[in-house]
This record gives structure tokens, sequence and C-alpha cells, in this order.
């Protein structure tokens, strides 16, 4: 009895998939770094890693791994059976093999490594009845993580794909879309007022420019009504001066607008008073002095008289 075609079909691509491996896609980054990544339950005694039938790197328990050809210093080898890659170059894309030992039997694992560029995100936006949807696409061939970010809140949202209620939109709010791979990211850029519809936008306009009218009418009237105060003599304003100093009374507004000068006259007027005082005082001290020296002038001569006088007395009882 034949088996059936398909059977036999069948049984030919397993055994060419055992044969060969399975072969799993790998995407890379040009300049950044990558692991093939391989789980072995197995102790290795012997690995073997090729690029399009090329050996790359190898290695035979106990000794170190050794390397070949233009991969030799930006590759390194593990004894988990892993190979990372640094620093990719275009011609690092290819097919890679790796063919390992353990104690008994031979395995085999294949790796497609694909080069890609990381694009610049694409950000899309719609409006709901009640949300506003923002969806962030981006075309590359690995896996991306999506993360939401926006101006006025410092949470970060990982999605991507993020709905805000319009109750909630702020126009002057911007919405950024980061796409990360490995290592690198890159990111977009929109203001919600762009996803709004037109009169929605308008309204919003609207609302906005009727708060910053108020905001600079408000400080128009407060100076208004002080100034209004004012005048009626409600309240004063800016600095006091002595009415009672008026130019018509004398010199007191002088002195009160220029206390500087005040001073100086005031110190003038009390050494103009010491010294008067002073000179009063010597005055005094050279009247003293005067009538005294006339006093005892007075006494010498009252007493030459009196001795004349004595004298003159003597000789007449002597006669």
């Amino acid at each position: 009895m034949q088996a059936p075609m398909w059977l036999l079909t069948s049984l030919l691509c397993l055994s060419l998939l055992l044969a060969h491996g399975y072969q799993k896609e790998i995407v890379g980054i040009m300049g950044e770094n990558v692991t093939f990544p391989v789980q072995i339950d197995q102790k290795i005694v012997e690995i073997t890693w090729k690029k399009n039938k090329n050996k790359v790197a190898e290695w035979e328990y106990p000794n170190k791994p050794t390397y070949f050809g233009h991969l030799g210093n930006r590759s390194v080898l593990m004894e988990n059976g892993s190979l990372t890659i640094v620093n990719l170059e275009k011609d690092d894309a290819g097919i890679y093999e790796l063919v390992y030992w353990d104690s008994v039997n031979e395995h085999q694992l294949n790796f497609k490594l694909v080069l890609d560029s990381l694009p610049k995100p694409e950000i899309n936006c719609s409006t709901s009845d009640d949300e506003l949807v923002l969806n962030c696409t981006a075309n590359f061939q690995g896996s991306l993580t999506y993360t939401w970010k926006l101006s006025n809140n410092p949470h970060r949202y990982q999605n991507q794909e993020l709905s805000i209620p319009l109750k909630n939109v702020d126009i002057t709010t911007n919405a950024t879309c980061i796409i990360k791979y490995s290592q690198t990211e890159r990111s977009s850029e929109i203001s919600l007022i762009q996803c709004l519809p037109e009169e929605k936008g308008d309204s919003y306009h609207k609302r906005h420019r009727r708060i910053l009218i108020s905001f600079l009418i408000v400080p128009v009237i407060l100076l208004v009504i002080l100034e209004f105060l004012r005048r009626k003599g409600i309240i004063k304003l800016g600095r006091k001066t002595a009415q009672n100093n008026s130019p018509v009374n004398g010199s007191g507004e002088h002195e009160q607008l220029y206390p500087g000068n005040s001073q100086q006259q005031s110190n003038s007027e009390r050494d103009r008073a010491l010294n008067e005082n002073d000179m009063k005082d010597k005055q005094i001290v050279k009247n003293g002095v005067n009538q005294e020296e006339a006093t005892q002038d007075a006494e010498g001569e009252n007493g030459v008289h009196l001795d004349s006088s004595s004298n003159g007395a003597k000789e007449h009882l002597k006669a």
C-alpha cells in the first residue's frame, strides 16, 4: 500500500527542517550590538559558529574561544553558546549557523540577521463624541516599544494608542510618541489643537482668548479704582510731604525735601551757637580780668594816697 503523496511531502519537509535546524530572524540596527539568543539545557563540550558557511568563532572545552574573519575583533562567544556582535556593520547581515556538541549528540541552530534603521514614527489622531485618540506607527521589522508623553503631564503611557477625554484636552499641550528598539530611540511630536475639529478648535481658542483678555483688563480696572480713590482722598498714594512747611509758610519744605542740607544747616547753626557761647565766655572772663585789674589799680592808688596822707599827718604832728 503506497502512502499518499502529501504525506511523503510533509515527511520530506520535516526531515529537511530537522537536518538544517530552525531558522529564527534577528533584526539588528547599524552601529548597535546584537546577541543571538541561545537556550541550551545540556552541557556543551564544543561550539562552532558560522556565517554563510564560514567560521566566525569556535570553542572547545576547556580551552578559550577562537575567532575568525572580519568578525574576529567584534564578536564575543559565551559558554552557553550565545554569540554577540558589537557595532553592527552592513556586511554583518546574513545566515548564521550554530553547531554544538554535548557529550553524546550534535545539534544545530540557524539564525537570519537582518539589518534595519529605526524610522521616525508617524502620529495619527481622530476624535469621537467624547475622546481624542492618538495612534503611533512605524515601518520597522522588529518588535517596538511605544511610549506616549504629554507636555503638561509628567506621567508616561506605555502603549501604541492613547485616548484623552475631550473635556481634558488642553490646546497648548503637545503629545510625543517615542519608539524604542534595543538601545535606539526615535520620537515625533504633535500639537493637540491639530487633532481637534475646526469648530471645536475655534471654541477652545475663544475660551483661552477670553481668559487672556481678562488677565489684561483686571489690572487696568484696579489701577482706575485706585486713582479714583486717591483723588477722592480716601487713600493716599506715593510719598507724604509736610503741608505745614510749604514755601508759603517758610523754608520748611526745602528742609523736608533736602534732609541732607537741613542737617548741614543745623550743624552750622549749632557750631555758630557754640562759637558765640565761647566768645561770650571769653568776653566775660576778659571783663572779669579787666575789672579785677581795675580794682587792683584802684586799690593801689588808694594805698598810695593813704600812705601819702599818713606821711603828711605825721610830718604835721612833728612840726
